[in-house]
């Protein structure tokens, strides 16, 4: 949680504190030196920003139709397509988790290592279908592993 931070700097917004740790994760997982400077504010509620339009969701039914999302999502924040690529990078960091898009597992094998693993395997190796999770069969929806 970042709420102890933000105590001790109640003056930092929380729009700057996001921002940070950000900066913060890339550097401290190998990634490039980035340049931070506050400034940014806050709204006053969430009102303005529906929560279903700040990420894309990981499945919309079909391939065309998740990759028009994505284009929607990220077009309205001003990205093109090859910004978007490179932001889906960021999928080298981290996994993905059944409770929030119905997909499991790291998205590649070093998930703390700022990389371009995440492109690399997307090239280099060879996919199937998911067909088990823990010993069960695997119930999710279409996922390649």
């Amino acid at each position: 949680s970042l709420e102890p931070v933000k105590a001790k700097f109640p003056e930092l917004s929380y729009a700057d504190l996001y921002t940070y740790a950000g900066v913060v994760a890339v550097e401290e997982s190998g990634g490039p030196k980035i340049p931070f400077a506050a400034g940014r504010t806050d709204a006053v509620d969430g009102s303005t920003s529906d929560p279903k339009d700040r990420l894309p969701e990981a499945d919309k039914g079909s391939r065309k139709g998740t990759i028009q999302h994505v284009r929607d999502i990220f077009g309205r924040m001003g990205f093109t397509d090859q910004e978007i690529v490179a932001l889906l990078g960021a999928h080298a960091m981290g996994r993905c988790h059944t409770d929030r898009s119905g997909y499991w597992g790291p998205w590649t094998n070093a998930e703390t290592t700022f990389s371009n693993e995440y492109f690399r395997l997307l090239v280099e190796e060879r996919w199937s279908p998911k067909v088990t999770h823990n010993g069960k069969p695997w119930t999710g929806p279409d996922q390649y592993e």
